[in-house]
């Protein structure tokens, strides 16, 4: 009797430990199962972020084109670059007409009656201005305010912005220049994205709105973008990680053919 229920005893102990054995190993299971999940909800968390701030990027760049659509119709002119260290948010003018030289900064939001947004995301903006003391009829200066089609102060046209559509027109027929603003490629069709070996095309205005520094490098905006850079790269450029300024800009014609729509 008593070797059976010794039998019967090991034979208890032996299943309540592979009991345990199996407990142990489920455990196991649902701690690898529960870090997976945590893992890929963490890597969700972080793409529907990034997605979120590039949207963000993209909505602002949009934003920011249509005030200076709005402004260059209302006022003839483009808007003047804040070239203010501070970054105040104001056109760095001279008396008033923009400072001559001045063709790149930050975009002057105070001016064009926005809030200037935190500094790591403030945008850069560049205009395209080649002035002709010379002949006025074929100045491209589209930072200023000027008569180029002969118009006198009592007409109605006189200084409006058909005077800004023949500076666009006059800047559509001078060559690509680096000292001006212009754009690289876009790493597709337009080519590679090289501000030194790629000069794809000029630009009447270009603006770089920087997103977060997904990279932690310390520069708020991302290669081929510098502060002191006239060339952007192509808006149709793909953002990336390291690489991910959203870009709006338009080309001389492409604006002079927007106004033109844009009449009264």
């Amino acid at each position: 009797m008593n070797a059976i229920f010794s039998r019967k005893s090991q034979g208890q102990r032996s299943v309540r430990a592979h009991q345990l054995g199996l407990s142990l190993l489920e455990v196991a299971i649902a701690l690898v199962v529960a870090g997976l999940l945590s893992w890929a909800s963490f890597s969700a968390y972080e793409t529907v972020t990034s997605q979120q701030e590039v949207e963000r990027g993209r909505a602002e760049g949009q934003q920011l084109q249509s005030i200076l659509r709005a402004f260059a119709l209302r006022h003839g002119r483009l808007p003047c670059p804040d070239v203010g260290v501070a970054a105040s948010g104001y056109e760095s003018l001279a008396g008033l007409d923009c400072a001559a030289g001045n063709q790149l900064g930050w975009f002057p939001y105070v001016s064009l009656g926005l809030q200037i947004p935190e500094e790591a995301l403030r945008a850069r903006y560049a205009v395209f201005r080649a002035r002709r003391d010379d002949n006025r009829l074929l100045d491209a200066d589209l930072a200023v305010s000027l008569e180029r089609t002969g118009d006198v102060e009592s007409q109605e046209n006189f200084n409006d912005v058909t005077d800004l559509i023949v500076g666009l027109n006059n800047a559509s027929a001078l060559s690509v220049a680096t000292t001006r603003p212009h754009l690289t490629g876009d790493a597709g069709a337009a080519g590679a994205i090289n501000c030194t070996t790629n000069v794809v095309m000029a630009v009447a205005y270009w603006v770089v709105v920087p997103l977060k520094d997904a990279d932690n490098d310390g520069n708020r905006l991302d290669a081929p973008h510098a502060s002191t850079s006239l060339c952007a790269a192509g808006p149709s450029a793909p953002l990336r990680f390291g690489a991910d300024d959203v870009v709006v800009a338009e080309s001389p014609a492409q604006l002079a053919g927007w106004l033109r729509q844009s009449l009264p």
